[in-house]
């Protein structure tokens, strides 16, 4: 009742609040830090190693159980899976939340070095990758014509392609 009373008699300390809290809410709201795409970061390793001419078997029981059993000892490791396929070795390690990724990428890397020496002779050393939305693409196209392949390509490598590349942030 005391602030009705307080409105009616003194209009202008009503004027004054208002606007001081208009003031600083504009003020805050220049201060805040926004992005469309916020930074957001996956704590997942991978190890891949190619092993041409191998078979599954072969690859799980001489490439994939070495690295597995060597980068088990990794800090932070919440789940490892490894896939072996016909000539390729496949790692993924996923990391606990609290976990520094590019420290457990170091340490990953240093084990895996140590161990090149006792894969097969023909598997390509191994190599190591974190998982980073901020690399994967925001959007993807693809076109369709009526027109043959070659001139397809030749509209869109020569004509699209470089109109897209010059706008800004592409």
């Amino acid at each position: 009742m005391q602030i009705t009373k307080t409105s009616i008699k003194r209009p202008s300390i009503v004027i004054v609040i208002f606007t001081i809290l208009l003031s600083l809410g504009f003020f805050s709201y220049k201060q805040l830090s926004y992005e469309l795409l916020p930074k957001m970061s996956a704590n997942v390793l991978s190890v891949t190693t190619m092993y041409p001419g191998a078979s599954p078997s072969e690859v799980e029981n001489s490439v994939t159980k070495v690295i597995e059993n060597t980068l088990s000892s990794l800090e932070g490791v919440k789940k490892m899976n490894g896939t072996s396929m016909e000539s390729v070795s496949m790692l993924v390690i996923e990391l606990e939340a609290e976990t520094d990724v590019d420290q457990t990428l170091q340490d990953a890397q240093r084990k895996v070095n140590s161990i090149v020496a006792y894969l097969p002779e023909d598997a390509n050393t191994p190599s190591l990758g974190k998982f980073d939305f901020s690399e994967m693409p925001v959007m993807q196209l693809g076109v369709t014509a009526k027109l043959s392949e070659t001139e397809l390509y030749d509209l869109v490598n020569n004509k699209i392609q470089p109109a897209l590349a010059k706008i800004k942030g592409i």
